[in-house]
């Protein structure tokens, strides 16, 4: 079964330009796309398209989440990373506002 990019973006919750942007960045390629150039996603896309999400969410910029997805780091250690450096930013902040 295939989805277009309109059907993927309202049920993820975000824009067809996210998922062209995510695209072009070869986080998310379609798994076709028509004559016409319209995009079609399968299932496996959608199960990455939520990895993104969820990696997004947690905040992860999109190169780290490129080598996450493409094997090149560990998913734990990419959001242990992420967690030092909010947990560094967040003793900035604390002893600026002093």
């Amino acid at each position: 079964m295939e989805w277009s990019i309109q059907d993927i973006a309202r049920t993820a919750g975000t824009t067809s330009r996210t998922l062209r942007h995510y695209g072009q960045l070869g986080l998310l390629k379609p798994s076709r796309t028509a004559s016409n150039g319209y995009r079609y996603y399968d299932q496996d896309s959608l199960v990455r398209l939520q990895r993104i999400l969820l990696l997004r969410e947690l905040g992860l910029g999109l190169p780290a989440i490129a080598e996450v997805l493409d094997g090149q780091r560990d998913p734990v250690a990419a959001l242990r990373t992420h967690l030092k450096l909010l947990e560094a930013e967040r003793r900035r902040i604390g002893r600026s506002s002093r």
